[in-house]
């Protein structure tokens, strides 16, 4: 496990917008290290973006980084770890800023008496951060060592954590059976396959979760991986709330690794009213749906009785079924002899007909324009694995190797050969409008494929289409000819994660449209840490005729002989020093 100043999940950032920021970090693990400040636009510091062979070199064991940025967005983010994978062994915590005073807020679309408003107010002020990740035995390191050694696409974990704690939860296997995703129950039964007692699908061909590659070896696959659930008793995250204060405000992050996370809270409906930070026009939902790296903040009302409720986190991928609990616990509650009223199960469904799920269609934003009716470039990627079950591609032309992590940083050198490699990289000029269309297929090496959040790093995207099948044209203006239904550009979502849809019977698509405006070398890459090491990323270097000029201290050094933060904004509230140790 990694600490940050001796503490997991690390030490959470507290800032105000407008805020000039500086977080000092010191590694003191064996390994390379980076952090990325997930969400933060990084508007002029690219150099602070914390991708190794992209923005920076990485930081070397005993070594230190110091990175400065301005806070340039208000809501909810993270940090965490883009080096190999020391994000799936715990490097990340919480970012928190607070908007300006002057910034609208949707509340009272909410609830318009005064009271209330105040409370929501106040809330927003003062959230309750659920920081949600899984959790496993073997390391980062192991794991991948594994996928290669099998030649498996591997996805079984141990635990879902809540702000850090939970527990292994084992269940009977009468439980998981009856409790299976439909779809895949049906390819279960034809191959006569079951879970396993960690609920976790079969790694092979007849289930759809591994491709059509010789030299798989699941005999290989270490103990107790798969299978072999041993329950343990560890702490669970409690959320004290006091009905007085009328509401509440849950700021959900998802810094899980690998699982797609379904989040629900008994007998509680939950508004929400802002998505990967910025916000949106509020839902009412009982459900939220999260796919790795997305944010989503919450006002709940505190209207029920006074008592205890569970919180519940589980996998809404068919790939395992297995969650984790937490508490929202009154201020001098009494406890219900039945306990609280769920809304979904532990494999994540929803129990009855009346549960409303969020819709990730309306994500409306509140106070921002719509993107451009047309866009001045347009590039096509192809999703998929790429020559073995464990190895993945974002163009279908090559992968991503973590061993460009020691590469000359392509903010560096925008001219190098590996800034010119197409099949890598993306170029755009500044104050353009650029599509991107990610196309996702079944074929032999893909029977199936699951939902890959795509985070873009620096500023956001607007999700302005999706559509079933292949995306026979060479421009959205043009599909918008043939197929407009499929898309919606003056209420697109604004957002930095873009998920394509799970597929089993035949292809899809997903449209992002964003203004290349903060010229620099940025990373583009699905968040699924096991698509991630398997090379499922390409860099995108935009603004190539406005370079930026990089700082001395950072073209040559660690930052750290920048002087003190540029006038202009506040200082942030943050801890200056952040420690990673092992």
């Amino acid at each position: 496990m990694v600490l940050m100043n001796g503490q997991f999940p690390g030490p959470q950032l507290n800032l105000h917008y407008g805020d000039n920021v500086e977080v000092v970090v010191t590694n003191h693990l064996p390994v390379e290290a980076t952090v990325h400040f997930h969400g933060i636009e990084q508007d002029g510091t690219p150099w602070s973006d914390g991708v190794p062979g992209v923005s920076q070199k990485p930081i070397q064991p005993g070594a230190g980084f110091t990175y400065r940025w301005t806070a340039t967005q208000y809501g909810t983010y993270w940090y965490h770890g883009h080096a190999q994978g020391l994000i799936q062994d715990g490097l990340f915590g919480a970012i928190v800023i607070q908007p300006a005073p002057t910034e609208p807020s949707p509340f009272a679309l909410i609830a318009s008496d005064t009271s209330s408003l105040a409370a929501m107010k106040r809330a927003e002020a003062s959230p309750r951060v659920v920081l949600l990740s899984d959790w496993d035995k073997y390391t980062s390191t192991q794991y991948l060592a594994n996928e290669e050694a099998t030649n498996l696409d591997m996805f079984c974990l141990d635990s879902i954590l809540i702000n850090g704690k939970g527990a292994v939860n084992c269940q009977p296997q009468s439980l998981l059976d009856s409790q299976v995703n439909p779809n895949l129950g049906m390819l279960l039964a034809r191959a006569n396959l079951t879970l396993s007692d960690k609920g976790c699908t079969p790694m092979n061909g007849e289930a759809f979760t591994e491709g059509d590659f010789d030299n798989t070896d699941p005999a290989g696959i270490l103990p107790g991986l798969q299978s072999g659930c041993v329950p343990t008793i560890g702490s669970m995250e409690t959320f004290t709330v006091d009905a007085s204060e009328e509401w509440v405000s849950f700021n959900f992050i998802s810094a899980a690794s690998s699982k797609a996370i379904v989040v629900s809270i008994d007998q509680h409906p939950m508004w929400v009213y802002a998505v990967d930070g910025l916000y949106i026009k509020p839902q009412l939902a009982d459900t939220l749906f999260m796919y790795n790296g997305e944010r989503y903040s919450a006002m709940v009302q505190l209207d029920q009785l006074p008592s205890d409720y569970t919180v519940r986190v589980a996998n809404n991928l068919p790939d395992q079924l297995i969650s984790g609990f937490a508490t929202v616990s009154y201020k001098s509650g009494v406890p219900m002899t039945n306990g609280s009223v769920p809304s979904i199960n532990y494999g994540g469904n929803n129990l009855t007909s009346s549960v409303r799920s969020l819709n990730l269609s309306q994500l409306v934003p509140y106070n921002n324009p719509p993107p451009a009716l047309v866009a001045d470039t347009t590039f096509i990627l192809n999703l998929g694995r790429f020559g073995a079950n464990w190895q993945w591609s974002m163009n279908n032309l090559t992968t991503y190797n973590l061993d460009q992590d020691d590469s000359n940083p392509l903010l560096f050198d925008p001219t190098s050969p590996e800034a010119l490699n197409q099949s890598l990289t993306l170029r755009t000029n500044n104050d353009t409008w650029v599509d991107i269309i990610i196309q996702v297929n079944v074929g032999p090496e893909n029977p199936a494929q699951p939902p890959h959040p795509i985070h873009k790093h620096s500023n956001k995207g607007y999700l302005i289409g999706s559509g079933n099948g292949l995306f026979n044209y060479s421009t959205v203006a043009e599909a918008m000819e043939y197929i407009p239904e499929s898309f919606d550009i003056t209420t697109a979502s604004l957002r930095d994660s873009f998920t394509t849809p799970a597929i089993l019977f035949g292809p899809a698509w997903i449209a992002i449209r964003y203004h290349s405006a903060n010229p620099g070398a940025w990373f583009l890459h699905c968040h699924i840490q096991t698509h991630l090491s398997g090379g499922m990323a390409l860099s995108i270097l935009d603004g190539v005729d406005t370079w930026p000029q990089i700082p001395d201290a950072y073209q040559y050094g660690n930052g750290s002989d920048m002087g003190p933060s540029p006038p202009g904004g506040r200082h942030g509230s943050c801890p200056s020093h952040k420690r990673l140790v092992s």
